[in-house]
């Protein structure tokens, strides 16, 4: 993707560079369509960071918007110089905005909150709270949500438990704080950035919840629930080790099944389930095999390191250029 900047904006002090050490809460917000709650998200916001007791930015990704949202936030930039807008040259979805704004935010510790006020700024102090006391990530959680959002957040959240070691209540909210080293080298994640909460939560050691309070809510027609479950479906393919195992495992009981019928009672049905169960462990060695080529593709590393504040990456393929 590509970026573009509102002119005389900072863009060229990436995080730990200097004259950008002393930023140390930065707030990344996608947007997408959001002029009609721009000025009031910005005014709210401001007014949160004014209180705090920590220099603040806010880092603001326009994905591809088609109304007045990019020129409302070039206006306010010239406004208030804690205001970073940046464009994405088009529409890459919210997850894309949102990590590219990780990818510029300057600050200590990182907010994200969501453009249309479905979250409210008012509950940043309590989601920074935990990070002062060594928190590596904080997740809010909603108090209340519709049945249709609770069943794909509640099978995801049992998956990520298996994967991470964590549970939290509210997988699907957008709205967390963290700190800098759990999105550094964010790029190297490759498509687990489909679902930052989870990828958050396996570079985290000490994880905190914090309720939110409800903010507008978000018109009708937002994700369908097969929409969710598609996500929750994309995430385990793209972070399943095996996940053509358990396949391979029933298809060779019917396969066994199958024989052992053949050798009591030859017939039929007999005949059908060993074919079947042939069949069925053939797709899924290719299944498996395919996944294995997938995941040589993204060039995971293989363990990381963590060595003082640094985190390295070290994996099995070459530098460039031996």
């Amino acid at each position: 993707m590509t970026l573009r900047e509102q002119p005389g904006s900072d863009a060229d002090h990436p995080s730990g560079c200097a004259g950008a050490d002393a930023i140390e809460v930065s707030v990344v917000i996608p947007v997408f369509n959001e002029a009609a709650t721009l000025d009031e998200l910005l005014d709210r916001l401001l007014a949160v960071l004014s209180a705090l007791p920590y220099r603040a930015e806010v880092v603001l990704v326009d994905d591809g918007s088609r109304d007045e949202s990019w020129a409302i936030l070039c206006r306010r930039a010239r406004l208030d110089d804690r205001i970073r807008p940046f464009s994405l040259s088009r529409n890459f979805a919210s997850q894309a905005a949102v990590c590219a704004g990780l990818e510029l935010m300057r600050g200590r510790w990182g907010v994200i909150i969501d453009a249309d006020l479905e979250n409210c700024p008012e509950d940043i102090p309590a989601l920074l709270a935990p990070l002062q006391s060594g928190h590596d990530l904080v997740c809010g959680y909603r108090l209340s949500r519709p049945l249709r959002r609770r069943i794909p957040s509640w099978l995801v959240n049992r998956y990520v438990r298996h994967r991470t070691g964590f549970s939290v209540r509210d997988i699907g909210c957008g709205m967390r704080a963290f700190d800098h080293r759990v999105v550094r080298d964010l790029a190297a994640a490759g498509e687990d950035r489909r679902l930052l909460t989870p990828l958050f939560l396996q570079r985290s050691r000490k994880v905190a919840e914090v309720p939110i309070r409800p903010g507008r809510i978000r018109p009708a027609g937002g994700h369908s629930f097969t929409t969710l479950l598609g996500i929750v479906a994309d995430y385990y393919l793209v972070t399943a080790r095996r996940p053509f195992l358990s396949f391979a495992v029933a298809a060779f009981a019917v396969l066994l099944a199958g024989l052992l019928s053949l050798l009591v009672a030859p017939g039929v049905l007999p005949g059908v389930a060993c074919a079947s169960g042939a069949l069925g462990l053939l797709a899924a060695l290719v299944g498996e095999y395919a996944q294995q080529i997938y995941r040589l593709m993204r060039r995971q590393p293989f363990y990381e390191l963590q060595v003082s504040d640094e985190r390295r990456v070290i994996s099995d393929q070459p530098p460039e250029g031996c």
